[in-house]
């Protein structure tokens, strides 16, 4: 699914807008605090049903505007069709939130979700490398939760379990009989959870294995997924070796919840050995890997957002980017602040549309 068209209304500093996007390239340009983020949050909530930025509404409500409620509605194409899905959202401080997908009431945002892979980097996702295992398992269970259609009930089923047990582990008398019940809950949900990661992951590492090759990154450096537990145990037998640690410390320690992607070079932490610049490629070689995943195993099309592209690239590693991007028949939007790179891409690509936003005004550039 690609975002045909969308109108935002009392969103962040947007009050009232309606534009329509390019299936492959769109550029949006503008200064600092103009509201480029503001519309990416926009398009990312049209497909998930969430922003990424807060989960208080109040603060995505226009501030300007005396209405409790932002509204957005959405046409997301069918890449592979000439089929659209119509998409309503409307979140208010005082009613409950509404969500509509062709007319229908929908549930769950996850819905939405399932319906239109997108992915966002930001200035956060060059933490990937860096940053904690969590955002690591994030990263890993999105492209998962596109492929396996149960994924996202095992997973909520498995975190209901851990509460449980953890829960369980706090008090000061613990029911033995019923912690081994909890166990082998968490023991058979955990161990589907790790078998769909493994399945998804082995496809994904052939994938970014040729994107590390093509942008040249240090060929020793190695990518492996850890399941969360000791890898010649089962879950069953590893929450058995850790009940005497778990009731001391009164938490889980191990499981799918522990999981993490390592990413080392003769045994170190690659961070300690690859460049800033090098390790910018690498999170844009993982990013390209998930999407050249769910579109060659899957068939899935994604749309893909870049805020402030020219922050993180320089001119040759942004063209090999954008070459990757475009022959995936990916719906790429991307803001940029540098009015050099925004010739140069307007140079090496044809099929785009541009947007200026200034002060939460969005114009169409022909």
């Amino acid at each position: 699914m690609s975002i045909h068209k969308i109108n935002i209304t009392n969103f962040r500093n947007i009050t009232n807008t309606s534009i329509t996007l390019h299936p492959k390239l769109n550029i949006i340009y503008g200064l600092n605090a103009s509201g480029k983020t503001s519309l990416l949050e926009a398009f990312y909530f049209i497909s998930t049903g969430r922003s990424f930025r807060s989960r208080r509404i109040e603060n995505i409500i226009n501030r300007a505007s005396v209405s409790t409620e932002f509204v957005l509605f959405g046409k997301l194409k069918n890449t592979l069709s000439t089929d659209y899905q119509n998409v309503g959202i409307k979140k208010s401080t005082i009613l409950p939130t509404q969500i509509r997908l062709n007319k229908e009431t929908v549930k769950s945002a996850s819905q939405l979700a399932k319906l239109s892979p997108i992915l966002l980097i930001d200035p956060l996702s060059f933490e990937l490398l860096n940053g904690s295992p969590t955002q690591r398992r994030q990263f890993l269970d999105w492209g998962v939760f596109h492929v396996e259609p149960l994924y996202g009930l095992h997973w909520n089923n498995y975190i209901n379990c851990l509460k449980q047990r953890n829960s369980l582990l706090r008090n000061a008398k613990i029911d033995q009989i019923l912690l081994k019940v909890w166990d082998a809950k968490l023991s058979e949900y955990g161990e589907l959870i790790h078998q769909q990661r493994k399945s998804y992951f082995q496809k994904f590492q052939i994938r970014l294995t040729d994107y590390l090759n093509y942008f040249s990154i240090n060929a020793e450096i190695k990518v492996s997924y850890y399941k969360g537990w000791d890898k010649t145990k089962n879950l069953s037998a590893a929450l058995d070796f850790f009940r005497d640690k778990d009731i001391e410390r009164k938490f889980t320690q191990a499981g799918p919840h522990r999981a993490d992607i390592k990413v080392t070079i003769h045994g170190q932490t690659a961070s300690e050995s690859l460049s800033r610049g090098q390790q910018k490629l690498f999170i844009f070689a993982m990013y390209l890997a998930q999407m050249q995943t769910l579109y060659d195993e899957f068939n899935k099309h994604n749309v893909v957002q870049i805020d402030d592209v020219a922050a993180e690239l320089d001119d040759v590693n942004l063209k090999l980017v954008f070459n990757k991007l475009l022959e995936l028949d990916s719906q790429v939007i991307v803001t940029i602040l540098n009015e050099t790179l925004l010739e140069k891409i307007k140079e090496e690509n044809t099929e785009y549309k541009m947007f200026h936003v200034e002060h939460g005004k969005i114009t169409a550039i022909e």
